[in-house]
């Protein structure tokens, strides 16, 4: 497994570079069997304040083509840091251990992916100073997927909300974090009663 450990607004020392590695080798092959694509590893400095400042790391495990399981952890230790997203990823990973040794999920179903144009949008009717760019960062597939695999991918990602394409019916559907902690389900095939 090719894990890439980078630093942003600092130098990574091999100490923590091997730290970060060691840990997130043994989450991975604990749960995993080693069996991933890859891993990523941002460690960042961050200011709270203009005496403190923070470590963040930043993790992303590519566990398969179009699946990705994201968590970070701050702290103003480097390595406590890194453990806590480590523990976060360990956690995420362990809730959905069963669903996510099956081989049979890391395929989508035998249906043409659906890819998502994005673009930069520049809103000219409220141009002001405070109001922000929308802008879309990368290109995305939309999976077919049933509700429930798609609320495990944006657990795992740590993601707002996931667009999917429902496995029983093909249309688009949107799963969401709520703000009282649920998770909401837009289906707009589903007719009201």
């Amino acid at each position: 497994m090719p894990i890439t450990i980078t630093g942003k607004h600092l130098e990574v020392g091999d100490s923590l570079r091997d730290f970060v590695g060691q840990e997130l080798r043994k989450v991975v092959s604990h749960y995993m069997g080693g069996d991933i694509l890859e891993a990523q590893v941002t460690i960042s400095k961050t200011h709270i304040s203009k005496e403190k400042s923070a470590f963040k790391t930043d993790i992303s495990v590519h566990i398969s083509r179009n699946f990705v399981a994201h968590c970070h952890g701050q702290d103003e230790d480097a390595y406590r840091s890194a453990t806590m997203a480590v523990e976060k990823l360990e956690a995420r990973i362990k809730k959905y251990k069963n669903r996510l040794q099956d081989k049979k999920r890391h395929r989508d179903i035998e249906h043409e992916p659906m890819f998502a144009q994005q673009y930069i949008l520049n809103a000219e009717e409220d141009s002001g100073e405070d109001t922000p760019l929308i802008i879309a960062e990368m290109a995305s597939e939309i999976s077919q997927l049933s509700v429930g695999e798609a609320v495990m991918r944006m657990d795992l990602a740590d993601a707002p909300l996931m667009m999917f394409r429902n496995a029983s019916n093909g249309e688009l559907n949107v799963v969401y974090k709520r703000h009282d902690g649920h998770v909401g389900w837009i289906d707009p095939t589903r007719k009201m009663v």
